[in-house]
């Protein structure tokens, strides 16, 4: 899994896939561009304490925009652009906040 994991992110960066396409391609095994229930909970070894059917539901809901029970690599895409920018806005609010602060 490691080993396909770093060929990945090289090969992402020799061929210069999309932003997330590599670490999308590294959960779709079968390479049809789509993500299906059972194929990304195989992803999760047995003892790996997210492997829960729970976990894997949580998942689609987030990123299954479509409701087909599918995940598209656009979808995949959308939802991590998504969270990157929540992420932002919540640093740069942090950082406000923290200048607010430091000026008291």
């Amino acid at each position: 899994m490691v080993r396909r994991v770093i060929v990945l992110l090289l090969l992402g960066i020799v061929l210069g896939l999309q932003p997330y396409e590599a670490d999308f391609l590294m959960f779709d095994q079968d390479g049809d561009q789509k993500l299906k229930y059972d194929e990304l909970r195989a992803q999760f070894p047995s003892q790996n304490p997210y492997n829960t059917a729970d976990f894997v539901a949580q998942f689609f809901l987030d990123y299954d925009s479509n409701g087909d029970k599918i995940i598209e690599f656009k979808e995949y895409a959308a939802k991590r652009d998504q969270q990157k920018l929540e992420l932002e806005q919540q640093q740069q609010q942090q950082s406000i906040s923290s200048m607010y602060h430091d000026d008291l």
